[in-house]
């Protein structure tokens, strides 16, 4: 077995017994085009201390994707890569656009910008990124006026690829999450994408490819149009986060999005059988066995880093120690407890100390390392952890509001959205199948030693970050507070400073999963 085969996991016992059944020439596939799709990668180097993702091992996924399919190959980015991240705060964005440059020399590159590339009130960092870029940015439904022509012209709507006799039509959407004076954005996104669709069926093209960033619950209703339109074949999206399939069916086009920071990330080959456009979709898993790019190292990689430490000296310095494992990867911290979040939100709660908080609350997508954190602590992983500042405020909220407003409003989104809560001073248990706004089952709180349940008429101090405490992702905290606290302390140094007097003392922090937050029938 190729090295490839094993870290290329096939779909389908299924798809195989289908394809015994017909004749063997309808059987034959004929590859045109070999895609590689990632999304949501916020990091020139890989996580997990070098052991998982990283543009370096996409690169060498492509490299080996050509030898093996003997397809042309290019790459497909779904979205959000210049912002937020460490390295961004210092260098705009510049050094993503680098390994993107990089990557797009191995096989050519294509990207819609996400939200997160609209981050900066002012477009700078988006002027630069554009223009610095020796791959095209496409989003038909966004018109950019930042006062630099060459940059506005540069964001491109739709675009034909041609490739072993085969005509691919690729249309772009995307989102802004807050409006910004040099960007105009539609969001009617499924009659967008059925213009774009018909335009390219007009133009000739044998398949149709979208490439999105936008919230799964729209793709499905984009992927739908194929009942209309049977060329369109597969949304290559990202914005979740986390692994989706949703396979080709005669109906609904395929769904593919990855895991942040290219952990698994998507091989899809776009061909023929029996003459018919046809599709193969491969999840690959970029784990240790895959190996980094030595030359994306090289060139790439270790100049950024230096270039990093020279901006940060202190980048390395151990800053404390944990006695315990904490995941602080993105599918955690956005879809249930993790250890990381609970220390955190834990010292949220004396953010005041004056007015300690009785509980705290902290939206997972706060929390930007997208990592794990074992033994040595330094200051890169509390740099890495927030993305933003992080200003602790104080709301006086009644019991039934905190659960109703609160709670509810952290599950009942899907899977992956950073309105997902880890909280301190109490715990829930909630049920994803339930309906909206009626998921969570139970709620207690602390009482001393022990935990009581949470009284709907009682009044509770609670401790939120300012994003939620200024209505982000939804939260209505201005209208459900009796009274409240503005932002002030910034959580990342209420942090250190917790961290660093540990240390000074000889102790390791020691946080764990202890049931502050259950799924009925899923996991903690």
């Amino acid at each position: 077995m190729t090295t490839l085969r094993r870290i290329i996991r096939p779909r389908a016992l299924a798809y195989a017994l289908l394809l015994a059944a017909l004749p063997a020439g309808a059987q034959e596939f004929r590859p045109a085009a070999t895609f590689v799709q990632i999304n949501d990668v916020y990091r020139i180097d890989a996580v997990e201390n070098g052991t998982a993702g990283g543009i370096g091992r996409v690169v060498t996924v492509v490299e080996r994707a050509r030898r093996a399919t003997g397809a042309p190959v290019r790459v497909l980015h779904a979205g959000d890569f210049i912002a937020p991240s460490l390295e961004s705060r210092y260098f705009e964005g510049q050094q993503m656009i680098d390994a993107l440059n990089f990557l797009d020399a191995r096989a050519p590159l294509i990207v819609v910008p996400g939200n997160h590339e609209f981050d900066e009130r002012r477009p700078g960092m988006l002027v630069n990124a554009i223009n610095a870029s020796r791959f095209p940015w496409l989003a038909a439904n966004v018109r950019l006026n930042t006062g630099d022509p060459q940059a506005d012209r540069r964001l491109g709507a739709d675009t034909v690829i041609e490739s072993g006799g085969m005509r691919i039509g690729v249309f772009t959407l995307t989102f802004l999450d807050s409006p910004r004076d040099y960007a105009t954005w539609d969001t009617a996104f499924v009659a967008l994408a059925r213009q774009s669709i018909q335009a390219l069926e007009a133009r000739g093209v044998d398949a149709i490819v979208g490439l999105t960033h936008l919230d799964l619950s729209v793709d499905r209703r984009i992927a739908a149009l194929r009942g209309a339109h049977p060329k369109l074949m597969w949304i290559a999206g990202g914005h979740e986060h986390f692994l989706i399939h949703d396979p080709l069916t005669d109906s609904t086009a395929a769904i593919t999005k990855g895991d942040s920071n290219a952990r698994r990330i998507w091989q899809v080959v776009l061909g023929r059988r029996g003459g018919q456009p046809a599709l193969r979709a491969d999840s690959v898993v970029l784990d240790a066995s895959v190996a980094i790019d030595p030359a994306y190292v090289r060139e790439v990689q270790a100049k950024w880093a230096a270039r990093l430490r020279e901006k940060v000296p202190f980048f390395d310095q151990v800053i404390g120690r944990s006695a315990t494992r904490m995941d602080a990867s993105e599918e955690v911290v956005r879809n249930q407890e993790s250890a990381w979040g609970n220390w955190l939100a834990d010292q949220m709660r004396t953010a005041f100390p004056t007015v300690p908080a009785d509980v705290a609350v902290l939206n997972g997508g706060a929390i930007r390392i997208d990592d794990v954190i074992q033994g040595e602590i330094r200051w890169e992983h509390l740099a890495r952890t927030f993305g933003f500042p992080t200003r602790v405020a104080l709301v006086w909220l009644r019991g039934r509001d905190l659960r109703e407003t609160v709670l509810e409003r952290s599950v009942s989104g899907g899977r992956g959205e950073g309105r997902f809560l880890q909280v301190s001073g109490l715990r829930f248990t909630f049920d994803r199948t339930r309906p909206v706004n009626q998921r969570v089952t139970s709620v207690q709180v602390q009482a001393g030693t022990g935990w009581e349940p949470l009284d709907d008429n009682r009044v509770y101090v609670v401790a939120v970050p300012d994003y939620l405490f200024g209505g982000g992702d939804g939260y209505l905290f201005h209208n459900r507070a009796i009274l409240s606290v503005p932002p002030g302390p910034d959580l990342r140094l209420l942090a250190f400073d917790a961290l660093s007097a540990a240390y000074a003392r000889g102790e390791a922090i020691a946080p764990a999963v202890e049931g502050r937050i259950t799924e009925a029938g899923g996991e903690r």
